[in-house]
């Protein structure tokens, strides 16, 4: 005898993406006396561009790089990015993004941000050296340095 009722039956159906990112930044940038503006914009090595190669990330994210420095100075009551001697003299720099690169980073401002379902992203910079300049001024000689600090963090998307 054949049952003429409807029945049903499920199945659970999983999958599992864990959340992982990788990024880059570039690793050395060098001023010269003839050289005070510094492009970031290689695929590798040293000046290479702020790239994200890797991002899974949960729905409704981003991954956010952010730039900072050990080493800051005011002026004209801005914070800006600087390096030093040990003696304390200090040089300012920007740190400038965009395609003409007119977009100053503020000292703690992000450098660029990829959504969730977006796998790759790349943004190059550029370093511009303030030298001491103007009627009887001149640069103080010493070996001057600092670190810019990236961070990555995910951050709601708005």
């Amino acid at each position: 005898m054949k049952n003429n009722r409807t029945t049903t039956a499920s199945t659970n159906v999983e999958y599992v993406v864990t959340a992982s990112y990788e990024w880059s930044v570039p690793s050395k940038i060098t001023f010269t006396d003839t050289i005070a503006e510094v492009e970031a914009n290689a695929d590798t090595g040293d000046t290479q561009k702020v790239k994200v190669t890797k991002n899974i990330i949960p729905n409704k994210k981003k991954l956010q790089i952010t730039v900072s420095s050990t080493t800051t100075k005011e002026e004209g009551g801005v914070t800006k990015f600087a390096i030093k001697t040990d003696e304390d003299a200090y040089l300012i720099y920007a740190i400038k993004k965009g395609t003409t690169y007119d977009d100053e980073i503020a000292v703690g401002g992000e450098v660029m941000s990829v959504d969730s379902g977006k796998y790759a992203a790349d943004t190059p910079l550029k370093f511009f050296l303030t030298k001491d300049t103007g009627t009887n001024v001149s640069e103080k000689a010493g070996s001057y340095s600092g670190v810019a600090v990236f961070t990555a963090q995910l951050v709601a998307a708005t």
